[in-house]
């Protein structure tokens, strides 16, 4: 198993879940396993994940009530997938068909990927089908302009020649930070600093992350002109969200050069660590 997909799905619909398993369904890149962190599945997520039984080569829904926030459901998944790369979305965003081959690309030892994602508002995205998934139609910007997307240098982001999406990524001014629509890294380098810290709150857990990935040496390549999904935004503009961290908050985190918490997937303070058998017989 080369990659393992770890789907956020506890704040979204079943029907927003279908359309993300079906970007995923249509991928070029085969080698992966679907992993769902949500809340408990009922009848509706459990007749889904059967509808969608062989189109991967495995599919896991996590939920283990009480889940205490969305951290802790991340850490579980961490725990439960089997490869050793690992890709990050949502369950209201939908995959190019190339998104996880670029994952699979340009993966690289100590760095991860901040990829992008394309926002839809309601009146756009909620007259879409599965088939328009399928033909990959809803990434065409023709397509899109016709349900009444407006004229943005940001549409750029849409296109598939890969030699000018690379050429952006280059130009275009963006800080590789933790995007949790899109985003991937090495499995080992979230366990080295103990997963997502499950005493921040949900808006926050990405800023945390990043810091302490960084903290550790692991810095952000961006990839948001490559590795692309359509995030269905639920309204145009949500305010119903705290505000996120902010700079004198994340300082001390800076400054310490913290990069592991003890409120990660092991509870407690580091360990020591274990030495490697093959390196001290020289």
């Amino acid at each position: 198993m080369e990659l393992s997909v770890i789907i956020s799905s506890s704040n979204h619909d079943t029907n927003c879940l279908n359309k993300t398993l079906t970007g995923f369904a249509v991928q070029g890149f085969k080698d992966f396993e679907i992993i769902i962190a949500g809340t408990q599945p009922g009848e509706p997520i459990e007749q889904l994940l059967q509808s969608f039984g062989q189109a991967f080569r495995a599919i896991k829904y996590i939920a283990q009530p009480p889940v205490r926030n969305q951290a802790a459901l991340l850490n579980m998944a961490i725990q439960a997938s089997q490869a050793d790369y690992l890709v990050f979305t949502e369950a209201n965003c939908i995959p190019r068909k190339d998104f996880l081959a670029i994952h699979h690309e340009r993966k690289e030892a100590t760095f991860f990927l901040s990829g992008g994602a394309f926002k839809l508002a309601p009146h756009i995205h909620q007259g879409m089908e599965q088939q328009h998934i399928e033909t990959q139609d809803c990434f065409e910007t023709r397509w899109l302009k016709k349900r009444g997307l407006g004229f943005s240098l940001k549409n750029q982001q849409l296109s598939q020649n890969r030699l000018k999406s690379n050429i952006l990524n280059a130009l275009v001014p963006a800080k590789a930070s933790w995007n949790p629509h899109n985003a991937s890294c090495w499995k080992k380098d979230l366990l080295d600093i103990n997963g997502f810290d499950e005493q921040i709150e949900d808006q926050d857990l990405a800023r945390d992350l990043c810091q302490r990935l960084h903290n550790n040496d692991i810095k952000g390549i961006p990839v948001g002109f490559n590795a692309i999904c359509l995030h269905l935004n639920k309204m145009n503009a949500q305010k119903s969200r705290g505000p996120a961290l902010q700079a004198p908050t994340l300082k001390p985190l800076r400054c310490a050069r913290q990069a592991w918490t003890q409120y990660g997937i092991y509870k407690g303070h580091q360990p020591l660590p274990i030495p490697y058998p093959e390196i001290d017989k020289g």
